[in-house]
C-alpha cells in the first residue's frame, strides 16, 4: 500500500500543527547561509567548479574538498551548503544551475535525472548511506528496535517526506518489510526535511524518528571533527535487509560551465582518500558500485 498524495498532505499538516504548538516551524539548518561560497584561499586566475552540498555531507565534504583543491592547484571549488530538499527543488525549477549535483540518496538523483538534467554517463555513487532509529536521549518510550515502534508507549514517529527524501522513501520501505506499517501508520507524521525529525527527537517532542545513520551519530559541521549529537540517542541501526541499499550520488548537470572539472571532482569523491573520510563520518563505505546512466 502506498501513501496517497492526500494522505501525505494530511500528514504534513499534522506535522506543521505539531511544530507550531511545540516550537514553531523548524528551519532546515546548515552551517552556511544559502548562497555563501567557499573559494580556495589565495586563488589567482583559476578554473572553478560550482555546486551545492547537502547539509548531511557538510562534515566530510569540507575535508574532502581541501584534499581535492590540493591535488588540483588550478581549480577552485565554489560551494554552498543547503538542505537536500531545497537543492533538488532549486535545480528542478531552474533557479540553480551548478556544475555538479550531489544527493543524499537515489530518490533525489532519480528526480533530477528523470527531468533530463543529468549529463549521460556521469552519475556516480561515492558514499553508501543507511538508516537509523533515533530517540530522545532519555528515551522515555524505551525504544531499542524498530519493532518497538508498535508499542503503546510510542505515540508519535517522524519520517521525512518519502516523496522528497531518500531517507523517507527507504524508511517507509523498511516499515513495510518489517510488517509494521499497518501498526504504526497512525502514529507517523511526515517532516519535509530530514533535519526536522532529528531536531524534534532531540527536543523530546516525539518518541522516535527515522533518519540517516550518519546524521544520527555525528554532528556535521564544517571544519570540525565528528561529535555526538546533543540530546539525541541512536536506538539502533535499521537492518539493511529491510530496504534497498542506497548511496550518496553525484552527477554533472547539463549546461555545466565546467563539466570536465565536475567529472574530476566526482572521481575524487569516489577515490580511496575521500572514501576514508566518509567512513570516518559514519557513512557505510564499501567498494564503489556503478550507477545507472
Amino acid at each position: 500500500m502506498c501513501l496517497e498524495k492526500e494522505e501525505l498532505v494530511s500528514r504534513v499538516e499534522r506535522w506543521m500543527l505539531l511544530m507550531a504548538v511545540g516550537m514553531g516551524l523548524l528551519a532546515a539548518g546548515c552551517a552556511r547561509r544559502p548562497g555563501e561560497t567557499r573559494v580556495a584561499p589565495g586563488a589567482g586566475p583559476m578554473t572553478s567548479i560550482e555546486l551545492m552540498v547537502p547539509c548531511g555531507q557538510l562534515g566530510p565534504f569540507s575535508e574532502v574538498v581541501k584534499l581535492f583543491e590540493q591535488a588540483n592547484p588550478g581549480v577552485a571549488v565554489e560551494w554552498a551548503a543547503e538542505n537536500m530538499v531545497t537543492i533538488t527543488k532549486q535545480i528542478l525549477d531552474g533557479r540553480a544551475q551548478p556544475d555538479v549535483f550531489l544527493s543524499m540518496g537515489d530518490l533525489e538523483m532519480d528526480q533530477v535525472q528523470q527531468a533530463g538534467l543529468v549529463q549521460e554517463g556521469t552519475r556516480t555513487r561515492y558514499a553508501e548511506n543507511s538508516l537509523a532509529l533515533m530517540v530522545p536521549a532519555a528515551n522515555p518510550a524505551g525504544v531499542r528496535t524498530i519493532a518497538d515502534l508498535a508499542k503503546p508507549a510510542v505515540k508519535t514517529i517522524t519520517i521525512p517526506d518519502p516523496e522528497q527524501n531518500s531517507v523517507g522513501k527507504h524508511a517507509l520501505e523498511a516499515l513495510r518489510r518489517a510488517g509494521l506499517w499497518e501498526k504504526v501508520e497512525k502514529k507517523v507524521v511526515v517532516a519535509r526535511f530530514a533535519a526536522d525529525g532529528k531536531e524534534v527527537a532531540a527536543k523530546g517532542q516525539v518518541e522516535a524518528s527515522i533518519g540517516y545513520y550518519p546524521c544520527a551519530v555525528e554532528v556535521h559541521k564544517e571544519g570540525q571533527q565528528p561529535a555526538e549529537p546533543k540530546n539525541l540517542k541512536l536506538a539502533a541501526p535499521i537492518s539493511p535487509d529491510l530496504y534497498q541499499p542506497f548511496w550518496c550520488e553525484g552527477a554533472v548537470l547539463k549546461g555545466a560551465k565546467n563539466p570536465e572539472g565536475g567529472r574530476k571532482l566526482l572521481e575524487f569523491l569516489a577515490s580511496p582518500q575521500a572514501q576514508e573520510i566518509f567512513r570516518k563520518w559514519s557513512f557505510v563505505q564499501q567498494a564503489p558500485h556503478p550507477a545507472p546512466g
